[in-house]
């Protein structure tokens, strides 16, 4: 078989398996939405707005309008061919992240998506990715990678094969412990086919790719609710307060409305989802993801390029490792 004809095989396998995917997680939709934005659910995510995230929220509410405005200038900077000024605009943060949405965030990676996700700040990790077991499975891809596992498989049971294998994969990843990793991967996924018949990808993942494209849906897709409170502002404060009275009712309304924005997701939440706004958000991200996984998307992350190129590392690194070692 031709090169290209293999490369127009996997592309191929990777859609078929991206789409048995999405259809997958679209039927997980309505447990999901049910389970964590329920009265119960709401009251496990938004609690955690009793925290920092009391001043945080405020905060997003204050900086609301010049993120706004920054936004409008960067639109006007594109139709003026200043590219420059629209850059800098754009870049301007829309403001803090807060605990709730970090909550969020890593509910829909690691229990909805099942997609690799480091989120830094909790430190959690989720290292499934649910999307490269299906490509694995499927038959095209399986007839391509197991013959090769096998014989690694084979291999393995050489003395001080481990350490050769080891050795050898440092010229790939120029770093000892990221070897010992891989190698550790390459023999679990070796064993797991030699005795199974069956591809697990395990830590073998594409990670930061995928986690770049779903964030920027997530941003578009956002569940957490922006408070609308910033109007009590101008109602709190009179045009000729003084100073002492400006300090005292600032630190007492970022207080308020931090305190009635984690109340407002606990009432709110379970509304939206009795109503199945969470749910229709969800199939929508879903198919913004559809177009990044099919390679149908403009945004710049090739998803789909990603996972195709991964198959193609791998079954490169198969051939040359039993090639070589053997």
């Amino acid at each position: 078989m031709s090169d290209e004809a293999l490369a127009a095989q996997i592309h191929i396998a990777v859609s078929e398996a991206a789409r048995r995917y999405l259809t997958e997680r679209r039927t997980r939709v309505k447990h999901f939405t049910h389970r964590h934005f329920s009265i119960k659910g709401a009251w496990r995510i938004n609690r955690r707005a009793l925290g920092k995230d009391l001043l945080r929220t405020p905060a997003n509410v204050v900086w609301a309008v010049p993120h706004l405005l920054a936004q409008g200038g960067a639109a006007l900077g594109h139709k003026l061919k200043w590219p420059a000024l629209a850059s800098r605009l754009s870049r301007i943060p829309a403001g803090f992240k807060t605990d709730v949405e970090r909550e969020v965030e890593w509910l829909i990676y690691s229990e909805w998506l099942e997609l690799p996700f480091v989120q830094e700040q909790s430190g959690r990790h989720c290292q499934r990715d649910a999307l490269l077991e299906g490509i694995l499975a499927h038959p095209t891809i399986s007839q391509l990678l197991v013959p090769e596992l096998i014989q690694l498989d084979e291999l393995a049971h050489h003395r001080h094969f481990r350490q050769r294998l080891e050795q050898y994969l440092i010229t790939y990843t120029a770093s000892r412990t990221a070897a010992a990793d891989l190698s550790g991967s390459l023999l679990s996924l070796a064993a797991g086919v030699a005795t199974s018949k069956q591809l697990t990808p395990g830590a073998i993942a594409v990670g930061s790719v995928t986690a770049t494209a779903i964030a920027n849906q997530l941003a578009i897709a956002n569940f957490t609710l922006g408070s609308t409170l910033g109007s009590l502002y101008y109602s709190v404060f009179p045009a000729t307060a003084s100073t002492g009275l400006l300090v005292t009712t600032t630190g007492g309304l970022i207080v308020l409305l931090g305190g009635l924005s984690a109340l407002a997701g606990i009432v709110t939440d379970p509304l939206q989802q009795a109503f199945g706004l969470h749910e229709r958000r969800l199939l929508k991200l879903l198919d913004a993801l559809e177009k990044e996984m099919l390679g149908q998307s403009n945004s710049g992350y090739r998803l789909h390029d990603a996972y195709v190129a991964r198959i193609f590392d791998l079954w490169d690194l198969l051939q040359t490792t039993t090639r070589v070692l053997a």
